[in-house]
This record gives structure tokens, sequence and C-alpha cells, in this order.
């Protein structure tokens, strides 16, 4: 079994380590050069976006970030809360459980010491 995986090692690091240069250099010539059918548009030119509707944008941007980030730290807060009135409740079974084993134990002592 051991010999198995150690072909199978040999064959893909050399499958790996072959170096086929002349195949990628004959595809990037074939390749058809890219022609864009758009142009850049200037800061200056038609159809920019002036700053104050960039800072409208931005402006939303920030508020929805806020938001979000309020939102999570709602919900961080409302897990720890959850996880804090869990644990509370859990210490007062704790210690109606110990009462209850501590009353028959007093009790069973009143009866045998009159």
């Amino acid at each position: 079994m051991k010999h198995i995986y150690c072909i199978a090692i040999l064959v893909f690091a050399s499958s790996c380590a072959k170096n086929d240069s002349t195949v990628s250099h004959e595809n990037f010539e074939k390749t058809p050069s890219i022609i864009y059918d758009t142009t850049a548009i200037d800061s200056f030119g038609p159809g920019a976006t002036s700053e104050a509707v960039m800072a409208k944008i931005n402006a939303v941007a920030i508020k929805r970030e806020k938001d979000s980030l309020a939102a999570i730290a709602k919900a961080e807060q409302e897990k720890l809360d959850k996880g804090n009135a869990e644990k509370e409740a859990q210490k007062i079974k704790a210690e109606k459980e110990k009462a209850k084993t501590e009353q028959p134990a007093s009790a069973e002592n009143l009866q045998t010491n009159p």
C-alpha cells in the first residue's frame, strides 16, 4: 500500500515539474487582442459624477454602515444578556437543589436528637 502512495506522489511530482514554456508562449501569441467598446470618462467630462452627488452617496453609505454596526452591537448585547440570564437561572436552580438536599438532612437530625 505504501508503494502505491509513493508511485502516485512521484507521478504527480513529475507531471507538475514539466515546464512547457513554448506551449504557453504559442498560446499567448494566438490569443486575439481585446478591443474594448467603452471609453474612460474623466472627472471633468460629460457623465462624470459631481461632488455633491458623491457626497450624498457617501453619506448614505456611512449611514448604512453605522446602522449595520449598531445592529451587530445590539445582537451581541442581546446574546450576552441571554447568556447572563441563563447563568443566573442555573445558579438559582443549583441553590434550590442545594436547599432541597439540606432540608431533609436537617429534618432527620431533628428527629434523631429529641
